[in-house]
């Protein structure tokens, strides 16, 4: 019993310790340090895709959960009160994801391709104006500028999975790296696009 006592206060001094160390990162963030956004990644990346594949049922899917629990993390830590601590926080933001996925993934496959539609020259009798051609033209000019500006490495992680369609686990063996290397290089990527673009575009 008193080993059984002892081992609980350990786990408890780790969690403790662990959650100090969560928020310490999580102020950093608010004041604009990149570093522990990517440190927070790689601290809960697992624990979080366990709970997203218990709960989408698809190892692909629950990689794409995490991805995006990642960025509403990012846009809403100046909200985020500390009346939790962050995993607890985080969990939940993964949780509701997860949930919402399959609508979600609706959603976006749906604006895929209205994208591929106004990109694409239109096999039907009606043609685009040129108006809507400047403006393919131009998000296309935005993107391929935006991409320069990445990160050699994570541009490649980024462009074998939105252009090539490459699973997780195929970019990890093209470019020799691990799977949770490969999650961080997309999730940087991407928030880095997002930036260019709404800076380019916005």
């Amino acid at each position: 019993m008193i080993g059984a006592g002892r081992r609980g206060g350990a786990a408890e001094d780790a969690d403790r310790r662990a959650a100090e160390r969560d928020a310490a990162l999580v102020e950093r963030l608010r004041k604009g340090d990149a570093r522990a956004l990517d440190e927070l990644f790689r601290r809960h990346r697992e624990a979080a895709y366990g709970i997203a594949y218990r709960l989408v049922g698809s190892r692909e899917d629950a990689l794409d959960v995490v991805q995006e629990a990642f960025i509403h993390v990012m846009r809403g830590i100046q909200t985020f009160r500390g009346q939790s601590s962050f995993r607890t926080w985080l969990y939940r933001i993964v949780t509701h994801a997860s949930l919402d996925y399959r609508r979600w993934r609706s959603l976006r496959t749906a604006e895929s391709l209205d994208v591929e539609m106004t990109l694409e020259p239109s096999a039907g009798p009606a043609q685009r104006t040129p108006l809507e051609e400047a403006a393919a033209r131009d998000l296309r000019q935005a993107i391929d500028k935006a991409l320069t500006n990445i990160s050699e490495k994570n541009r490649a992680a980024l462009v074998l999975y939105a252009i090539e369609g490459m699973s997780y686990k195929e970019i990890a063996e093209v470019l020799g790296i691990s799977v949770g290397t490969v999650m961080s290089r997309i999730f940087n990527a991407r928030l880095r696009l997002r930036e260019l673009l709404e800076t380019e575009i916005g």
